[in-house]
């Protein structure tokens, strides 16, 4: 795993979150993991051409699913307990170099569609 700074900028209806954390990362053939600790929770995103899902484990546990043109959707809970809300990925925009990743993508969420615009990029920290 490589040490790298993580930036993700998410825009919805009347709200937005920017986030900058160090994280680690591994990158192979093409796809890349992106693994980073986000108010006490361990969170991932894994992401490849065609594909992205971001993982969050603590509080409470989701995993959100990105694929372009495809019905998906956000997982909340676990075994005991689970519930979700579908998610249509409109656009996912993934480049994987041997230095980071930077992604966009687009999605409309849950049963009022609310389009959501997530920027992802993991940069290899400099030696």
């Amino acid at each position: 795993m490589t040490d790298c700074r993580l930036t993700i900028s998410s825009r919805g209806k009347g709200w937005e979150s920017n986030i900058v954390r160090p994280a680690k990362m591994h990158i192979e053939d093409g796809c890349a993991r992106v693994e980073y600790d986000l108010d006490g929770d361990a969170c991932t995103f894994t992401l490849r051409p065609g594909r992205a899902e971001q993982v969050r484990k603590g509080g409470v546990n989701l995993r959100m699913t990105f694929v372009p043109g495809q019905k998906t959707a956000c997982i909340i809970g676990d075994e005991a307990l689970r519930g979700g809300y579908a998610i249509f990925t409109s656009r996912l925009d993934c480049t994987v170099g041997s230095f980071g990743v930077n992604a966009e993508l687009e999605y409309f969420s849950g049963e009022d569609k609310e389009r959501i615009v997530v920027k992802l990029r993991a940069l290899a920290n400099k030696k």
